[in-house]
């Protein structure tokens, strides 16, 4: 009967898949769990993939990626027809068009609700006909051509009239015209951004009174007649001027033609400070993005008028310090993000205004050693990744009885003791330890009833009988968790390893044998290199004398006894043989190296005596006529070079030498 059932099943689902699927257009998602397609499959393959919507049937949605062109389009359309569906989204990226640009999409898909081109291949600019849209004037909704260099929005959009979503973001647009938004009072969204805007026609943005979202930043200039525009839409909630070229302050004239906006981004600007009521006007403000700019300084009551802001981000600037009253007024704030700043203390009273609702609070990458009193105590996520902590005990933690989630991950904290997280075991579900200087760690799944998701890796452990606790802690909760059908995940555990003994270094610390978890005994662990290795080494460098360069010009024997030093710091290292190696061997190399000195010493005085006397007899001898050289003087300088090429290491005429 089970089998029977199970037939059935699996006769329904293969008719309901095949009923779903479009013939000769490929399911993308499908065709990747396909193992059996032959040559002939591959061969024939169009680029362009069918998926059928999940909550409509008759309606098909077309994926043209990489590599397809028009002819796989038509394809997939005219499969989709044949099909008895309808292609109500088409969506293309990396298509190179042919010269004439677009197709008349009404044809192929004439009740086409969404079409998104994007990344067009080449540095040409797409070409838009004044026929690409027509008979598109009353079913498309959602339009987006990014980034295939369009110098203006093409004149056929002008007929979109039930347009909801627009973008032309990441083309070459210097600017917009009264015409090209004439007919989209529907429009809601509106993505102009990576552009080279500088200016806005007057009342081109009147006719949009639908718009609640518009993205023009990236690259795009805020002038006046930008700021004019934009404060034209009374139905804005959120405005993205993210990256955009020309806010060096927060634009207050802006900010009080839209008082209504509830989402403001103004990350990657070039603000360098914040001033009491820059944003006074904006009552009903929700978010407010000002990551990357180049705020030094936040004046106290910067923020003072943002009663209803609940999510604030200054990351990524450069504030050092925190004034008292910095955030004073923003009694509904739940989430701030202080990280990637340079603050290194904060002032006990700094959080009293956002005591009662923050809930998530991060001071990743900043320098700070030690967490004050904050009074957060509704805390439930705190982030102090990258901070410059070295321990963290319950004391510090004690303001926040409330936290699901801590991140103490890349600190120096070298130790963790069992009652460091009292305040939080009954409540703590997430815990990250990651990249510390930690050598164990107590039974914290024991001690962390509620925790699921754990991450202790890449710490120098000390594997031995003390951290084992931890580990059958690890084991004991992991059963109970299979046993209640609770969660509980140890990240990265292939990363977790022992460093220490050696015997178990690179080992992950889960998978260590239970036996081998043994008492640490530093000064038994094998920690140097063996004997013979050391004894190679030192009879190398105390052969390595180089005597001739020692003789030769500049180089005296001073350097000899320079390089003792070096021996003694080879000394320093805690083999146990490298002394008595060194007595052995330098005994007997000291004396003969002492005795080569003095003979190639006399070699040179004897030398020198030499050339002085055959200077003399030079000097003695008749004068000849200009112009011819004595045989005396040639002898003179051959002397001389012979001399020099005595001086010279490995020379072949260094006749004392060879004695």
């Amino acid at each position: 009967m089970r089998l029977l059932v199970a037939a059935l099943l699996i006769h329904q689902l293969f008719f309901f898949t095949a009923d779903a699927a479009v013939p000769n257009c490929p399911d993308l998602d499908v065709l990747e769990n396909q193992s059996d397609l032959s040559q002939d499959d591959l061969n024939n393959l169009i680029l362009c993939f069918c998926k059928p919507d999940s909550n409509d049937d008759e309606k098909v949605a077309i994926s043209c990626l990489y590599g397809s062109n028009l002819d796989h389009l038509m394809k997939a359309t005219e499969a989709v027809k044949n099909a008895s569906l309808v292609t109500t989204s088409i969506s293309i990226q990396h298509m190179e068009f042919p010269d004439g640009g677009l197709p008349e999409f009404a044809k192929i898909a004439p009740q086409l609700q969404s079409l998104d081109i994007r990344e067009c291949s080449g540095q040409d600019e797409l070409q838009v006909g004044d026929d690409s849209f027509k008979g598109l004037e009353q079913t498309l909704r959602n339009l987006t051509i990014h980034s295939c260099n369009l110098m203006t929005i093409p004149k056929s959009v002008d007929s979109l009239e039930n347009l909801e979503t627009m973008a032309f973001s990441s083309n070459k647009l210097d600017s917009l015209g009264v015409d090209q938004f004439k007919n989209k009072k529907q429009l809601s969204y509106l993505d102009v951004s990576g552009n080279f805007i500088t200016s806005i026609e007057e009342k081109a943005f009147e006719p949009l009174t639908s718009l609640e979202t518009l993205v023009i930043g990236e690259h795009n200039f805020v002038n006046d007649t930008v700021v004019e525009e934009i404060g034209r839409l009374k139905a804005l909630k959120t405005l993205d001027l993210s990256r955009a070229d020309g806010i060096f302050e927060p634009p207050e004239a802006l900010f009080k033609e839209i008082p209504q906006i509830e989402t403001l981004k103004l990350s990657g600007c070039s603000i360098p400070k914040l001033e009491p009521g820059q944003f006074a006007t904006l009552k009903k403000l929700k978010e407010l993005d000002l990551r990357v700019n180049l705020i030094e300084n936040i004046t106290a009551y910067a923020f003072d008028g943002l009663e209803s802001l609940q999510r604030l981000s200054i990351a990524g600037n450069f504030i050092s310090n925190l004034e008292p009253d910095v955030f004073f007024g923003l009694s509904s704030l739940e989430d701030l993000d202080l990280g990637w700043n340079e603050i290194k203390t904060i002032p006990t009273e700094v959080f009293k205004p956002l005591q009662e609702k923050l809930k998530t609070f991060s001071l990743r990458n900043n320098p700070i050693s030690e967490l004050p009193a904050t009074g957060l105590g509704n805390l439930e996520k705190l982030g102090l990744a990258e901070c410059g902590f070295t321990s963290i005990t319950a004391d510090q933690l004690k303001d926040y009885p409330k936290l699901m989630d801590l991140d103490l991950s890349k600190c120096n904290i070298s130790n963790i003791d069992e009652k460091t997280f009292d305040n939080q075991k009954d409540v703590l579900k997430k815990l990250n330890l990651q990249k510390n200087k930690l050598k164990s760690l107590p039974n914290l799944v024991k001690n962390l009833p509620a925790i699921e998701n754990l991450d202790v890796s890449s710490n120098p452990y000390i594997c031995d009988g003390e951290l084992a606790h931890f580990v059958f802690g690890v084991e004991d909760r992991v059963k109970q968790s299979e046993e209640n059908g609770h969660q509980f995940f140890v990240q990265n555990a292939n990363e977790t390893l022992c460093d220490r003994p050696y015997t178990l270094r690179g080992e992950a610390v889960l998978q260590v044998e239970p036996e081998k978890f043994q008492p640490y005994d530093e000064k038994s662990d094998t920690t140097t290199a063996p004997t013979t290795t050391t004894t190679a080494a030192v009879e190398e460098t105390t052969t390595m004398l180089k005597i001739p360069d020692i003789l030769v010009g500049s180089k005296t024997n001073d350097t000899l006894f320079k390089e003792e030093p070096r021996r003694d710091v080879y000394d320093i290292s805690k083999t146990d043989d490298a002394k008595g190696v060194y007595s052995q061997k330098g005994s007997a190399a000291v004396p003969i190296t002492i005795g080569a000195i003095l003979l190639v010493s006399v070699i040179v005085v004897v030398a020198v005596v030499m050339f002085i006397l055959k200077n003399r007899k030079a000097g003695g001898t008749e004068k000849t006529s200009p112009g011819k050289k004595s045989d005396k003087v040639v002898k003179m300088e051959d002397g001389m070079v012979e001399i020099e090429l005595d001086s010279q290491p490995g020379t072949q005429h260094a006749t004392p030498r060879r004695s």
